[in-house]
């Protein structure tokens, strides 16, 4: 099996998406969604199917037969290019590359090379979405490029429809670099940005034990808005040819941005990472991954 162990790197490609793939339909959604990526980025393509060598032991001391799992990864790895190539790659643009290991480190180990990261979620319900995929949510927090998270259940076709980028704005701990990442987005689709930033959804009348004016609520949200519109605006003057608009909400983070998930055709959030790999992201992040019904883009 051509595999490399916890490997350094694929060998030097061109500038390049990648995208990891594992056989699902999700991962087939993420294929997709890395194609149309590598072409605006005028990208190569490189998708990896990563072999958790805990497998080759089985889980009950089962040793697996390594042609089977090379039958297996070449299986998934030919499903992947081809659908590559359908959705308008060529084919010569398209590498693979199997490798041993966890599939959350190697693909955050190989991100380091990479424009973008591409992974599926797959879909759940219930109380499942307190745990929702392990390997994007431990990639959102580890890799080192920027990571776009995709559900084949929740976005089956191409996006695009409503040509606007959405990002969550914090006014007091906004990153200029998710900023940046928001426009790029927006110019390579020669779509619109809209900001939001979340107020807490105070109860009527009431701020800290005192009765609160509807004045005073009016003033609280033009104070934020002119906030909003100071960070954005720094931003903005760098991409003249990007049409943006602001918004502020007031409720609760998670609630807002998951219903501005569904009017948008990106929404990116900024994170900052932990060092350990593996180590949960935060709650709002990580429910709006779960929840989120556009394609997330997780930036650092």
């Amino acid at each position: 099996m051509s595999t490399h162990e916890e490997t350094d790197g694929p060998e030097q490609y061109r500038p390049h998406v990648l995208v990891g793939v594992d056989g699902s339909e999700d991962g087939l959604r993420a294929v997709a969604f890395g194609v149309r990526a590598a072409l605006a980025r005028k990208a190569e393509l490189l998708l990896v199917h990563a072999v958790d060598d805990a497998v080759l032991a089985g889980t009950w001391g089962v040793v697996y037969d390594p042609s089977s799992l090379e039958s297996a990864a070449s299986e998934v790895l030919a499903e992947a290019v081809k659908h590559a190539v359908d959705t308008g790659m060529a084919a010569d643009q398209v590498h693979t590359e199997v490798v041993l290991g966890n599939a959350a480190a190697v693909l955050a180990k190989l991100s380091k090379d990479a424009t973008l990261l591409v992974i599926g979620r797959r879909a759940i319900s219930g109380l499942e979405r307190m745990f929702v995929g392990s390997t994007s949510v431990s990639l959102a927090s580890t890799a080192a490029c920027p990571v776009v998270v995709i559900s084949n259940a929740v976005n089956p076709g191409p996006t695009g429809a409503h040509g606007v980028v959405g990002i969550g704005v914090e006014c007091d701990k906004h990153s200029t670099q998710t900023l940046k990442a928001a426009f790029d987005e927006a110019r390579l689709r020669g779509a619109s940005v809209l900001a939001t930033t979340v107020q807490a959804n105070i109860p009527p009348g009431m701020f800290g034990g005192y009765r609160l004016t509807a004045e005073a609520e009016t003033e609280m949200r033009h104070a934020a808005e002119l906030q909003l519109a100071d960070i954005v605006g720094r931003v903005a003057g760098e991409y003249p040819d990007v049409p943006h608009t602001l918004q502020v909400t007031l409720g609760h983070p998670v609630e807002q941005l998951i219903a501005l998930s569904a009017t948008v055709d990106l929404l990116v959030l900024g994170m900052r990472p932990p060092s350990v790999i593996g180590f949960s992201i935060g709650g709002v992040t990580r429910a709006v991954l779960a929840h989120a019904k556009c394609p997330l883009l997780v930036v650092h």
